[in-house]
């Protein structure tokens, strides 16, 4: 299935060149605002050319301004579980969909995002492009009522392929032909949008030792940042049970389960960088944690 997206101006002038893409379904926003100031505006004509239209009156509004204009979370885009519906229908009997809106950049861009999300795990390359500024209420109400209507659908690929024990990643060239992420946000992105376990494949560097009382009296783990948005989060990733042997400026550093862990050193500055193949979830209070994974080429720098 072929999702794209489109502005009114462009996809008026498809219509009125005659090149309407056949085994088309189209989404189709509108704004109240304009039609609430121009008693003619209304939504593109699709009559002529496609049968199978889903419009959606919509207000462009981001989560922070919901209140203001009188809505909440749930009270805004009730229609999103219709068009959910109707992207399963239209997926169903192999039709690409138009999402279309205005400028062709926020409500749009938002609904694209959510079914290449749901259906290919790609919401990101919409996200990424800059042509675009997704409408994220929209995204995440589409995306949340397709998760709904079939919980088990994007979720089938990935749980298919992890299991509980690190023989799993072994399989490293299956993982990173697959379905093997290669940087922290992109990871992230998945686990908050439904994803539970995430295949990462990663360089790290500038990582802090850290342990404590939650991580048992013996493990050792490694917490960093990165960025998520306008937000910093920080990710623990949980040394395994394979020991590690370091020697750096002639300092002996052991990172793992056993009593000689790095911990033992009293060097809460040092700066670890590491390559690693792992799975990525969130703990229970929804933190992002990596405690099933493959380490190699570990580096330590005392500071």
């Amino acid at each position: 299935m072929n999702v794209s997206v489109y502005s009114r101006e462009a996809i008026e002038f498809i219509i009125a060149a005659g090149n309407f893409p056949k085994n088309t379904a189209v989404i189709s926003f509108y704004d109240p605002a304009i039609k609430r100031i121009d008693e003619d505006y209304s939504h593109v004509d699709y009559s002529g050319v496609c049968n199978t239209v889903f419009y959606s009156e919509l207000d462009d509004l981001d989560l922070d301004v919901l209140r203001r204009k009188g809505y909440t979370y749930d009270t805004y885009f009730p229609e999103a579980p219709d068009i959910a519906a109707f992207i399963y229908r239209a997926y169903d009997i192999g039709m690409n969909i138009i999402c279309q809106c205005e400028y062709g950049q926020s409500r749009s861009a938002g609904c694209a995002a959510a079914i290449l999300e749901y259906f290919y795990q790609n919401g990101i390359s919409v996200f990424a492009n800059y042509n675009y500024y997704p409408n994220q209420v929209v995204f995440h109400k589409i995306y949340d009522a397709l998760v709904k209507i079939n919980p088990a659908y994007c979720n089938k690929y990935h749980s298919s392929k992890l299991s509980t024990g690190i023989e799993a990643l072994l399989l490293k060239q299956s993982l990173e032909k697959n379905d093997c992420y290669h940087s922290l946000e992109e990871a992230y992105f998945r686990l908050c949008h439904g994803i539970a376990k995430v295949n990462v494949s990663l360089h790290i560097d500038n990582a802090k030792v850290c342990h404590g009382k939650s991580m048992g009296e013996h493990n050792v783990g490694v917490k960093t940042i990165f960025k998520y948005y306008d937000k910093e989060i920080p990710l623990i990733i949980y040394m395994p049970k394979i020991i590690k042997y370091i020697k750096s400026d002639n300092q002996e550093y052991y990172l793992g389960t056993i009593g000689a862990s790095i911990a033992r050193f009293r060097r809460p500055h040092a700066s670890v960088s590491f390559d690693i193949l792992g799975i990525m979830e969130q703990d229970e209070f929804k933190k992002p944690v990596i405690d099933r994974a493959i380490i190699t080429n570990i580096k330590v720098a005392p500071k």
